[in-house]
This record gives C-alpha cells, sequence and structure tokens, in this order.
C-alpha cells in the first residue's frame, strides 16, 4: 500500500479543521495541556482513516488506549501527535506548531508526515526520500553562519540537562536554543536548522520530523548514540543531526556529561 497519499489528506484535512475554530480553549490543564483543537485535529485523523478502510493500530498522544482500525493487523502501526506544541498554538503562535503522523510497518519506520499549521507546507518521506509540498529534497551539504542546534526542556530538570550537555558547543561554534518541535526538526532538511535534541525520553510520537530528516541524509539516534527502536510503547532520547560531523560532537558532549556525572556522583 502507498501511505502517501493517504497520510498527505489526513494532514490536509487536519490543517482545514484547525483553520475553521473559531475559539481555541481548554480542555485538560495539565501538565501537557489539552485544548479544543487537540481534540479536533485527532478525531478528524482518525476519521480520515476509517474511511480509508485500513487495518492496524492508532497511537496518538490524545488519546490513552490504542485504537484499532479495522481488524487491528499487529504489522501496522499508527503514530499521531495531532498537535505539537498545543502550548504555543493557545496563545497564537501557530509558526511553531504543527500536525504529525508516522506509519510503522512491521516494526520498520516507513511513511512520516508533518504539516506546517502556520503556512500550510507539508513535510513528509516514503520509503526512498523526503519531500517538501511533494517536491523531492535532500539536506543541504554546505548551510553559510554558525551551526543552530535546537532542544525542548521546559522544565528544571531539562532544562539543566539539555543546557549542561550543550554548554560547551554554545561557547563555540553553535547557536543552542530551547524551542522547536517535529516542525523544527523537519524543517533541518529545508537547511533551516542543523541539530535537534530531546534529553528526556518520549515516545515516537515526538519523532515524526526525525524520520524525515533520516531519509534526507540526516543521522538520527538516541542521545547515548545508539539506534531508534521503533516501538510505539517505548520512551526514547533523541538526537538529529543534518550530518554525521554534527550528530558525532552532540552525542560526544552527552556521553562526556554522563561520564562525569558517574564519576563525581552528581
Amino acid at each position: 500500500m502507498n501511505w502517501t497519499p493517504i497520510g498527505i489528506k489526513c494532514i490536509r484535512q487536519s490543517l482545514k479543521a484547525l483553520k475553521n475554530i473559531k475559539r481555541v480553549e481548554i480542555v485538560k490543564d495539565q501538565v501537557n495541556v489539552q485544548t479544543n483543537a487537540d481534540v479536533i485535529a485527532n478525531d478528524t485523523i482518525i476519521k480520515s482513516l476509517k474511511h480509508e478502510k485500513i487495518s492496524g493500530l492508532i497511537h496518538s498522544e490524545e488519546e490513552k488506549e490504542t485504537i484499532i482500525l479495522g481488524t487491528g493487523d499487529k504489522k501496522i502501526n499508527i503514530i499521531l501527535d495531532p498537535l505539537d506544541n498545543t502550548h504555543l498554538y493557545l496563545r497564537g503562535e501557530k509558526s511553531f506548531c504543527s500536525v504529525a503522523m508516522m506509519v510503522i510497518i512491521g516494526n520498520h519506520p516507513a511513511y512520516a508526515f508533518v504539516g506546517d499549521i502556520a503556512t500550510g507546507d507539508i513535510y513528509h518521506c516514503d520509503l526512498r526520500r523526503s519531500y517538501k509540498n511533494n517536491k523531492a529534497i535532500s539536506i543541504p551539504k554546505k548551510i553559510e553562519g554558525k551551526k543552530i542546534i535546537l532542544g525542548w526542556a521546559p522544565y528544571f530538570l531539562r532544562l539543566k540537562r539539555f543546557y549542561e550537555g550543550m554548554k560547551k558547543l554554545a561557547a563555540e561554534d553553535y547557536y543552542v536554543y530551547n524551542y522547536g518541535g517535529q516542525l523544527q526538526t523537519a524543517k533541518i532538511i529545508t537547511g533551516n536548522y542543523d541539530a535537534y535534541v530531546e534529553v528526556r525520553a518520549e515516545t515516537l510520537n515526538e519523532f515524526c520530523g526525525a524520520l524525515i530528516v533520516q531519509r534526507a541524509g540526516g543521522i538520527i539516534s538516541r542521545l547515548d548514540g545508539k539506534p531508534l527502536r521503533w516501538n510505539p510503547k517505548q520512551k526514547q532520547t533523541l538526537v538529529v543531526a543534518r550530518n554525521k560531523e554534527i550528530w558525532r560532537v552532540i552525542v560526544n558532549q552527552f556521553k562526556a556529561k554522563s561520564k562525569t556525572q558517574k564519576s563525581t556522583g552528581k
């Protein structure tokens, strides 16, 4: 099955549904806030998938339980992040926000889609390549200016780990910023950024953009440099880089930090 038209349709319909919301309101005010926009984006994608009469399992960030499609083919796992960076969307800062989806077939990451809520641009990958608005694209070999590394560390312990791991690079040839998500990760393929880091272990719901970067020629792994495991239930750290040189620098920094902590007991 070619998932490209299905995935793009799901993303487009979700972007359209979000555009039609007149007022964004909080539904659940928890650590990860949920709004009516999250619910609408989630329900729109699920409805679209059901219309395609697909058999598989849906793992959505907005659902407590796995959703069974059709006969529930366990070889087909659909990963959803219906609205990334909800807290910014709630404030009207949509330029950081996206709708994301990934398809894993037989434990192999096959397709991924990230839709830019602000512009309508869609980044995706199939089994061979990555695309922006259906135009094949590869990561630029050379990019002008200082390298830019992004992370997402909103709370103290994550913030501390992120900046302590990155402080040496920030003092050298890298700009280090604590913002971003699926969309900014996907934009590595267009040369907007050089790397993205998740210091806290997350599920695959946060990794759709990472797969797009990998298919465009980038490098992805856990913080310890080991390969990702494509299990929807497993939480992992993440490093995404546009080339092996930048990836190695980041991984080595966190490995060195880890060794220091073990030796000092801090």
